[in-house]
């Protein structure tokens, strides 16, 4: 017996009511995003290796194990599927000469990142991201903006019991020193630390923090603070960050060991979590010298990155309902052949006049075809038989009380327009 082929490990296929959910939750966050005045970027789900081997830092995970790599070359470029999405929209910045325009620019993109990591719960190796970034500032204003914007979706969805943990890593200049600080606090565990704990000791100091080994989790607590070591104007900036957090009323909390998994990350990062959940389901950051990395220029930027998948998780543990398509309130019935003709046609007249109607043509058994009404929760069927046609009406069927009634064909709109 041939083996049924199956979908690569890690991927998965979404189907209806998932996807139903799934595009609501995309129409909402389309319109959340453009209501704060940003524009809807879409960039290739390939590119260069480059855009990520530069920016995002040699020693960081997806560099050194999770990217996905396609097989050959294209003009001696190692072409990859996208890992993360804010280094494309600076490489589509820089590429489409947006820093021309008046700044800052306000970009965002739903759409899919390729991690080959092991696959777990609330975890896939393709997962959908909502990606907010504004770049040409390095104003702590936009800092505090792309926080808001989360806080206030969440707020609107009415969730609740979620905090953001923020935590400044200062610039390149104020974080070498902290590093140095760090590095030291490090060596004297280096015996009791993970392996690869004993390899970013050498490579990145700073990625010591962002380790998930339970090993390493108890040195977190008296490593030496990042605030601490900031230069004064990332500690003004930073000030200025809280201030702001704290006037518009969103709920968050000083996390000192937090780091972000990639090196273009400076001054203000954060990550929000839920109660119910032991992993941030997004986060993000300031990141004014990604632009260097691809490019001469120094761009102020900050973004941030929700999960979908793990939102959509977030929701349905509070019980939020989105719907994208219409439920249909009507279902057609028809008999017998003749009727089938009549039916076709009622169905696209009722389609036109924006009524949510169902049907199931193949099947001419009275019992089946209620009995799929009752499943879809229609408030109507409408039953189309031999009688019917010659006189040119309609049983009108309320499913919940059985009680019917025949209209005529000119009336149906009328009588269900004002029925529904």
């Amino acid at each position: 017996m041939k083996q049924l082929i199956q979908a690569a490990r890690g991927m998965r296929d979404l189907l209806s009511p998932e996807t139903d959910y799934f595009l609501s939750l995309q129409d909402l966050l389309l319109k959340w995003s453009n209501s704060y005045g940003f524009s809807y970027i879409r960039l290739p789900l390939v590119e260069n290796e480059k855009v990520f081997t530069s920016s995002l830092g040699q020693n960081s995970d997806i560099i050194e194990k999770e990217m996905f790599y396609l097989k050959g070359k294209e003009r001696g470029e190692k072409l990859v599927l996208r890992p993360e999405l804010t280094a494309g929209i600076m490489r589509a910045y820089l590429q489409n000469g947006l820093h021309s325009l008046p700044q800052p620019i306000k970009l965002f993109q739903i759409g899919p990142a390729f991690r080959k990591e092991r696959p777990q719960a609330g975890r896939f190796r393709e997962h959908y991201q909502w990606d907010l970034e504004i770049i040409g500032s390095a104003e702590p204003i936009n800092d505090a903006q792309i926080i808001q914007i989360i806080d206030s979706l969440f707020k609107k969805l009415k969730l609740k019991d979620y905090i953001f943990k923020i935590n400044s890593i200062g610039c390149p200049d104020c974080r070498e020193h902290y590093k140095k600080k760090l590095k030291s606090y490090y060596q004297s565990l280096n015996r009791k630390l993970c392996l690869d704990c004993k390899r970013r000791l050498k490579t990145n100091s700073l990625r010591l923090l962002d380790c998930k080994n339970p090993i390493c989790q108890p040195f977190k607590a008296k490593a030496p603070e990042s605030l601490n070591y900031l230069c004064k104007f990332c500690q003004e900036h930073f000030k200025k960050v809280l201030e702001y957090l704290e006037e518009m009323e969103i709920n968050y909390e000083l996390d000192h060991t937090l780091v972000r998994g990639f090196d273009y990350y400076s001054r203000t990062i954060f990550e929000v979590f839920f109660q119910e959940q032991n992993f941030a389901i997004g986060g993000g950051g300031r990141y004014d010298y990604l632009s260097k990395a691809l490019s001469a220029k120094e761009i102020g930027a900050v973004g941030a990155g929700i999960g979908i998948e793990r939102l959509t998780s977030v929701l349905k543990m509070h019980q939020v309902k989105l719907s994208f398509f219409k439920k249909p309130n009507i279902f057609i019935v028809q008999i017998s052949e003749e009727a089938k003709k009549a039916a076709i046609k009622i169905f696209e007249l009722l389609r036109k006049n924006n009524i949510a109607v169902a049907e199931n043509f193949a099947k001419s058994n009275l019992s089946d075809q209620l009995s799929l009404a009752n499943k879809l929760g229609v408030k109507y069927a409408l039953i189309i038989g031999h009688e019917e046609l010659g006189n040119e009406n309609v049983i009108l069927r309320d499913m919940k009380t059985g009680a019917q009634e025949n209209i005529y064909w000119s009336e149906l709109i009328e009588k269900l327009k004002d029925k529904l």
